[in-house]
């Protein structure tokens, strides 16, 4: 099921556990001319308004700590482990009607959908990558090629904005 404005998503809180090198990819895209860049952390929420079901979910790494958390944001702490965030207009979001990824970011930012997937699959290979794959209906295969996995990727989200919630 898609994450629609409104539902409730538990993310993982920023600790070890997540907040890993593995989990952190940079996002490189052209702007007004110009050559951006900027890291993200891909995690796995769980969307507690459709059954607890798994989402994609990226943020933007300068977001991802404690102290952000603990007070910003209209978040609400759930123990040590995750927080719950209510998706609305300061989500973005790409992929297909019945599986899409969220992206939570600073919204002057312009990267194309496409951007967040290629960059996730230089680190192919993790288990987080291989898990967002399957959630989004993308079908995952060791022995491909990058180019060749990038290329298939390209076709379904190249020139796609992020659409905001």
């Amino acid at each position: 099921m898609p994450v629609n404005k409104g539902d409730v998503l538990i993310i993982p809180a920023p600790n070890g556990k997540y907040k890993t090198d593995e989990n952190k990819t940079t996002i490189r895209w052209q702007q007004m001319f110009r050559e951006r860049e900027g890291d993200y952390y891909l995690l796995v929420a769980k969307n507690k308004s459709q059954g607890y079901c798994q989402v994609p979910f990226y943020i933007q790494a300068e977001w991802y700590n404690e102290q952000g958390f603990n007070s910003a944001y209209g978040m609400s702490k759930l123990g040590n482990d995750s927080y719950e965030l209510t998706i609305d207009s300061r989500h973005q979001y790409a992929g297909k009607p019945e599986a899409r990824f969220v992206v939570w970011h600073d919204q002057d930012r312009k990267p194309y959908a496409d951007r967040f997937l290629q960059s996730s699959l230089l680190k192919q290979g993790t288990d987080m990558v291989k898990e967002v794959y399957g959630l989004l209906g993308l079908s995952w295969t060791p022995a491909a090629k990058l180019y060749t996995a990038t290329g298939e990727l390209s076709q379904a989200f190249i020139g796609s904005s992020l659409e905001t919630f």
